[in-house]
């Protein structure tokens, strides 16, 4: 990651005056999203054993004892929040075209798992779908869900939600469905918007959200000269790869750091059984997975399933 030597200067005049103080035992102030685990966060409901964001993926994910539903939200055309990854239903479903160019009526008519387990590079390419390639849960009537449908299945699961696009409607519909079902206790909010992310941590201060890039770039540096109690933002959780470029992110000093500051470390998107191990071990917080019955192998001791 760069940063700007400006930057780095007022850093290592800081940590001069301020290094020694801050180093004090690490703060058992985490976020109430914690519960003390390493959490298998179902990506998607774990879209490489079930069909993407489907009631089939997320029902398999808690008999998996996954302990988080991972969803992405957008608003239709007619402004209800539904459960998809991509911005376009061509990748997953047998429509074509974008999210917001539909209503959840014709939404909800087409197949969800139509393309399951075909997942091109190419988002909207079919043409290379390999000869033979079959298509079990196609025809099963598994449908696009609303975010509404998902708190009334799962009452009393946590929830990872994040906002795929930069829109007022969008956010105020999230946080009118939390209020709703009062779900802000057991759900981390996430956005590769980082004005988004402000935006709800100002209207709604109970918010519990995931870092935003720079914010997680500014931590990187001030945890490099033991300063991360001077992070200034409101965060309660990083999600972050293994590494991003030449850096390393899994490390123990990283995720002790965070815990230093009250925040907690889940990685994404971890399909691996040598990476889940190693996260396992150096004391991740929580794991994002698109296996997570393969998570759940781990930690409990159980052969691990048989995937595609």
């Amino acid at each position: 990651m760069k940063f700007t030597a400006m930057l780095v200067r007022a850093l290592v005049i800081i940590a001069a005056f301020y290094g020694g103080y801050l180093w004090v035992s690490p703060t058992t102030n985490l976020p109430e999203f914690a519960k003390g685990q390493v959490d298998n966060i179902a990506h998607q409901g774990g879209n490489l054993e079930y069909p993407d964001a489907t009631f089939k993926a997320y029902d398999e994910a808690l008999n998996s004892q996954a302990d988080v539903l991972e969803v992405d939200v957008h608003l239709t055309k007619d402004g209800h929040l539904i459960v998809l990854h991509d911005t376009t239903i061509d990748r997953t479903t047998n429509g074509k075209g974008a999210v917001r160019d539909h209503t959840l009526a014709e939404l909800k008519a087409l197949d969800a798992a139509y393309w399951w387990p075909y997942h091109p590079n190419d988002d909207i390419e079919k043409v290379r779908v390999p000869v033979g390639q079959e298509f079990p849960y196609r025809g099963a009537g598994l449908q696009i869900s609303t975010l509404n449908e998902m708190f009334d299945r799962y009452p009393h699961h946590r929830f990872t939600i994040e906002l795929k696009d930069n829109t007022d409607e969008l956010r105020n519909a999230l946080a009118t469905a939390l209020d709703k079902y009062n779900r802000w206790h057991n759900t981390l909010v996430a956005s590769f918007y980082l004005d988004t992310l402000q935006k709800l941590r100002a209207s709604h201060p109970q918010a519990q959200t995931y870092a935003g890039e720079s914010e997680i770039k500014f931590f990187y540096a001030l945890h490099l000269l033991r300063l991360e109690k001077l992070f200034p933002y409101s965060v309660d959780a990083f999600a972050v790869p293994m590494s991003s470029g030449n850096v390393n992110l899994a490390t123990r000093r990283f995720i002790q750091a965070a815990h230093n500051a009250g925040i907690l470390v889940h990685y994404w998107t971890i399909n691996q059984e040598e990476d889940m191990r190693f996260l396992i071990g150096i004391g991740a917080d929580g794991i994002m997975t698109d296996r997570p019955a393969l998570l759940n192998a781990l930690q409990t001791g159980r052969p691990s399933p048989n995937l595609l």
